[in-house]
């Protein structure tokens, strides 16, 4: 597993570094992990969701963009993100999204339980589950989230995106809901039990030498209106 430097940017550039990586690393083959962070606070949202909701929500002076995965409305306020690729030739790559979901957030489990935090996967429900709106997914647990075992508070969610080039897979962690955590330290018991979960190796990798022309163009779709807006 490639574990790339933590680096900071605007939604926009980190939205396209996701997508990036889905679809233009060039070592294909290999799992890639991103933790990062953001240069101003932002919202971001699912890539089916309406934008002109959202804006009408997210105070003005906020960036809104949208992502290339699922799910609703994320606030980028004061949380903690990372971006996973599993390549189409790992096994979990095949595997459905609640599977892909409780992998990496069983790690993360670890990694806040390290950390003394008091979190659990939120349950899968029983019977037939409800349908339920992502209008606010940044507050509602859903099943093989992460929250804490306390007060049933949301701790961490994330959304996917599955293509032919692999599994993009975002999760963010909402700082407010745990207590005081080492993050560095975290960060590194995160990647260990990752590389566990996922039956791989992890090394620090340097952010690779990327077409130039690539780039800049998913930076403009991610900054277009035809792309944010369109819904």
């Amino acid at each position: 597993m490639d574990v790339l430097p933590r680096q900071a940017a605007d939604a926009i550039v980190n939205m396209a570094a996701d997508q990036m990586l889905l679809e233009h690393y060039p070592a294909p083959d290999r799992v890639r992990f991103r933790p990062f962070a953001w240069s101003e606070p932002s919202y971001t949202f699912g890539v089916s969701q309406s934008w002109a909701k959202y804006r009408a929500l997210v105070p003005a002076e906020f960036p809104l963009v949208r992502r290339c995965t699922g799910g609703g409305l994320v606030s980028h306020l004061d949380d903690w993100t990372f971006a996973l690729v599993i390549p189409p030739s790992h096994p979990l790559f095949k595997a459905d999204a609640m599977a892909t979901y409780a992998a990496v957030h069983e790690a993360l489990l670890a990694a806040l339980v390290g950390q003394g935090q008091p979190v659990k996967l939120a349950p899968l429900p029983e019977g037939q589950r409800e349908f339920q709106a992502p209008d606010a997914c940044a507050q509602r647990a859903e099943p093989n989230d992460l929250v804490r075992s306390d007060d049933g508070r949301k701790v961490a969610g994330a959304a996917q995106k599955r293509n032919k080039h692999g599994l993009l897979f975002q999760g963010s962690i909402e700082k407010s809901t745990v207590g005081p955590v080492d993050w560095d330290d975290f960060s590194a018991r995160f990647v260990a039990a990752l590389a566990l979960a996922l039956r791989v190796g992890a090394q620090a990798t340097p952010w690779p030498d990327l077409n130039e022309d690539e780039v800049e163009g998913l930076i403009e779709q991610y900054s277009s209106p035809e792309w944010v807006e369109y819904r």
